[in-house]
């Protein structure tokens, strides 16, 4: 399973096999090397500054909505495609009504393979009212992920949306060595690339068979025989080089099992954003993909990729309640 958590609030978690995609920096300008003493002091200031700018996406990030087209590949043993399924639903940034500044995502479901779902106003409405009369954000949480996973028959993974640069975040970030590695324009903004390598171990990035406590970043992946597999994040971060918002990132979770030489890739994630109305870059296009491990090569066979790609974000003209799910 596939547990994303990237704060003391608790989102969904997926079913899950393993390993992921390679990371290519592209396109990136080489720089004339300056004082290391001067980069040091560069990188520390951009990834403060990120860090603040995380914290108010994740605040302005709430009650908005887009047109989210989900499509999911499932690949067989020799990485050929097997299966595909698109998903296309109305997305809504939730947050509870039983708890205090807690989100998760809402979808409600238009269309499975082309083929539009019958009575989804219906659905939203009489989901809305069954919320409203939960008793925890834990009622509330299984209600709604329920209503919107039903059609994720492989993995169910939600929260990549609400929550940005994991490496950034106060309670992990000194577990991580942060480098410029060159600068980007992206969408017409020059970026900063950052790369991020965990260093040392916490137990706030994980990989565990249940929840265990308060996690920035939590899977719970099926990995069979495979033992002290010391998971470890590594990845790069674009940041606009005015407004210090993350624009593009790359993230890799490697694990070095017992009698592994080297680590092995077993999820990676792609996040593109771009400008909004609201004053944060709001998610464009989000990749994961899961590999599963094989013994014998000891490499990762690609086994699922979940691609999400979202319309302009709106925030609804009503408020959102038990009786008026919005729409965008």
């Amino acid at each position: 399973m596939f547990a994303y958590v990237p704060s003391i609030r608790k989102y969904a978690r997926s079913r899950s096999l393993a390993i992921g995609i390679g990371l290519i920096l592209l396109g990136i300008d080489a720089q004339a090397q300056p004082d290391q003493k001067q980069v040091q002091n560069n990188v520390v200031d951009i990834v403060r500054r990120s860090s603040v700018q995380t914290k108010s996406y994740s605040e302005e990030f709430k009650n908005l909505l887009a047109k989210e087209t989900k499509t999911v590949r499932i690949f067989d043993k020799k990485e050929a495609l097997k299966k595909e399924r698109v998903i296309v639903s109305n997305f809504l940034v939730y947050q509870f009504l039983k708890g205090t500044d807690e989100t998760t995502e809402f979808r409600s479901v238009l269309s499975v393979d082309g083929k539009p779902v019958s009575g989804v106003e219906k659905r939203a409405i009489e989901l809305f009212e069954r919320i409203s009369k939960a008793s925890t954000t834990t009622s509330e949480l299984e209600r709604i992920q329920k209503e919107s996973l039903r059609y994720d028959d492989e993995i169910q993974i939600t929260g990549l949306t609400l929550f940005q640069g994991i490496a950034l975040d106060e309670r992990v970030r000194d577990s991580f060595l942060f480098e410029i590695v060159g600068r980007q324009v992206i969408a017409g903004s020059e970026a900063w690339a950052v790369r991020y390598t965990q260093v040392k171990d916490t137990d706030l990035i994980r990989i565990s068979d249940k929840p265990a406590g308060p996690a920035v970043l939590e899977y719970d992946f099926d990995l069979g025989d495979l033992k002290n597999v010391s998971p470890r994040l590594r990845g790069t971060l674009w940041i606009d080089g005015k407004n210090y918002q993350i624009l593009r990132e790359v993230r890799e979770l490697a694990i070095k099992p017992d009698g592994f030489e080297t680590p092995v890739v077993i999820a990676s994630n792609e996040f593109e954003y771009s400008p909004s109305e609201f004053g944060i870059y709001t998610p464009r296009r989000i990749v994961h993909s899961q590999f599963r491990v094989d013994p014998k090569t000891r490499r990762g066979v690609k086994e699922i990729e979940y691609l999400f790609e979202y319309s302009d974000f709106i925030r609804p003209k009503v408020e959102v309640t038990s009786d008026k799910p919005a729409q965008p």
